[in-house]
């Protein structure tokens, strides 16, 4: 697989970001890479040599995010070898999927505002605004998609 010097800065560039966003290193430029790449599908090893990175480090990563469903592996009549490929058209059930996810946060953190104590004023009003704004996120992001769905079949 072939790779421009510019792709390869991006899939860097790319990789810090998703760091940022709390993935490994090595699960970031495989990211980068799927983002980049002019390839759907990639194979192990062509991600491995592309990025440079251990075969076992690369089977870790590649694992973690077919168990967080980021990515999935397609196969070939007559091709033993696995193909991965991004599921980047799966990013607003991801989102979905995420926002859910925080119900489960915020009632914990409803939880441990009833056990506060009372003159800790200023930390409790940033918990209690905190939940409140989760709650409104949880109740406006199917609206939000609805009419982001509506503007973009405008187009």
């Amino acid at each position: 697989m072939q790779i421009t010097e510019t792709k390869k800065r991006l899939i860097e560039k790319l990789g810090v970001f998703f760091e940022g966003q709390g993935k490994t290193p090595v699960e970031a430029r495989i990211i980068g890479l799927f983002l980049v790449a002019d390839q759907i599908e990639i194979t192990l090893v062509d991600i491995q040599q592309t990025l440079s990175i251990s075969k076992s480090a690369v089977n870790n990563a590649i694992n973690v995010l077919l168990l967080r469903e980021e990515v999935e592996y397609v196969t070939k009549p007559g091709d033993r070898k696995k193909y991965y490929k991004s599921k980047i058209e799966q990013w607003m059930t991801h989102v979905e999927q995420h926002i859910e996810k925080s119900v489960e946060g915020k009632v914990l953190l409803k939880e441990a505002l009833e056990q506060r104590i009372k003159t800790t004023k200023t930390f409790n009003t940033a918990l209690k605004d905190m939940i409140d704004f989760m709650d409104y996120v949880q109740s406006q992001h199917k609206e939000l998609f609805t009419k982001w769905k509506k503007l973009r079949n405008k187009s």
